[in-house]
Parts: structure tokens; sequence; C-alpha cells
């Protein structure tokens, strides 16, 4: 064994094989449900252009390019640096992926993409790397592009669990820290949003009023524990996980 390699590369190397197939079912239903979950999450925040360039820059296992080409974005393509993730992408019919570093990917295309998705990777990268990648992702994107990024909220019960669950996590955001990064790499129109459970079926609806009931207890707690806020904005996003929405600055 080298004990010299990375540890990055020790875990990308066998992502799929070592981690993600234990935490995640495998199968062409579960894409085409992950598709209807984001067709709600996610459809007031993409182009109306179906030829729109988008890139998602850690497509991973492929849901969301899954869903976006079956909603008609043919012009979306993803990289990742897992050859095991690709894999299995391409095994359930994600197209458009290819193996690639995200960082010199993107420093190949300038001004290029009218969307780029960030999905669960800023919270693998240390500070340093995080303001990096946002920058790169600025350059990238056409003058009226802009960013739709997700991450564990720090700020959640469970944030914790979300900081711990993968060994290549470095960091976890609230969407305090999420907006403070956002706006420090120049984007403007910052939103952050807490991503609620989606209702598709009876068990999903059941689960989305028993959450608002569960939220309203949580931001009670956060206002007792923490103040009305007086004198400055106290933000009480609960929710798991999180979604930031960055625009680019026109030059």
């Amino acid at each position: 064994m080298n004990l010299n390699i990375d540890y990055r590369t020790r875990c990308y190397e066998s992502y799929f094989s070592k981690h993600w197939q234990y935490e995640h079912e495998d199968s062409q239903e579960t894409y085409d449900r992950c598709a209807k979950v984001n067709k709600i999450q996610y459809n007031k925040f993409l182009p109306q252009n179906k030829e729109a360039k988008i890139l998602d820059i850690a497509c991973g296992a492929g849901h969301f390019l899954y869903f976006l080409q079956k909603t008609g974005y043919l012009n979306s393509s993803g990289i990742d640096i897992s050859k095991e993730m690709l894999e299995h992408a391409s095994k359930m019919g994600v197209k458009n992926i290819q193996h690639a570093d995200l960082f010199k990917y993107l420093t190949a295309y300038n001004q290029h993409f009218d969307l780029i998705i960030a999905n669960d990777i800023i919270e693998h990268l240390n500070k340093n790397e995080v303001l990096r990648l946002l920058d790169l992702i600025y350059s990238s994107l056409d003058p009226e592009g802009y960013v739709l990024i997700t991450c564990p909220n720090a700020q959640s019960l469970f944030g914790n669990s979300a900081r711990f669950c993968c060994f290549t996590h470095e960091q976890a955001f609230t969407p305090t820290s999420m907006s403070q990064v956002m706006r420090i790499c120049n984007f403007r129109e910052v939103q952050i949003i807490g991503l609620k459970p989606i209702a598709y079926d009876l068990r999903s609806s059941i689960r989305l009023m028993l959450w608002l009931c569960i939220q309203k207890l949580l931001k009670a707690y956060l206002i007792i524990e923490r103040g009305t806020g007086r004198g400055c904005d106290l933000d009480r996003t609960v929710e798991y996980r999180l979604l930031a929405v960055g625009k680019k600055r026109p030059e």
C-alpha cells in the first residue's frame, strides 16, 4: 500500500464502490423519482431557453443531469473526478459526461455557460478552494449567467451529521457563511433557500406536513435561544440542505 497517496485520491477512486452504493438505492425508479422531485424543486430556477449551456461541475451519479436531459436541456453536460460514479451515470442513461478535475476544466471556459450547477461539492473543499472555485465559476459564466449551489445546512438540527457523513467533507455552511462567500466572489442578488421536503405523492405529502410542524418548533427554539434579533438580522433557516443562487454582475 502506498501511504503517500493523497486521501482524496484514495476516496474518489472508489467513491461509488466503497461509499455511495452503501448509502443510496441503485435503480431506474430512483432516477425517475429524483427527476420528479427536482422538477418541482428547481423548475423555477432553470433557464426558459432549452438550448442553454448548462454544466454540472460535480455530477456524481448523474441524477441532476438525468433530470435536465429528460426535461429537454440537451445542451447540459457534467464532469466529475470519480470514474466509478461516471460509469454508473452512463449505465443509467446520462449523457454528455466526462472525467475531469473541476478546477482545470473551468479554467478553459471563459464566459461560456448560462448556468453552472454545483450540487454537494462545496463542502468537500477547504476554504481557499471554496473561494477559488467560486471565482472560477464566476469567470466561466456568461455575463447574464448564474449559479445554483446546494450543500448541507450546518444550522439544521442534524447539521453536524451532514458535516461528518462523508470522510471527504472539509466543512459545513450556514446560510450566513454561504451568502458571505458568494458576495466575496462578486455574485449579486444572492439568495439562500432552505430546501423543504417535496410533496409528489401521498407519502411525501404527509412527510411535508409533518416537517412544517417541526419547522415551527425549531424556529421557536432558535428565537428562545438567540432572541428576536433586535439590532442584527438573524437567519433561522433550519432545513437540512441549502440552495444558494447567485447571478453574475454585468460587465
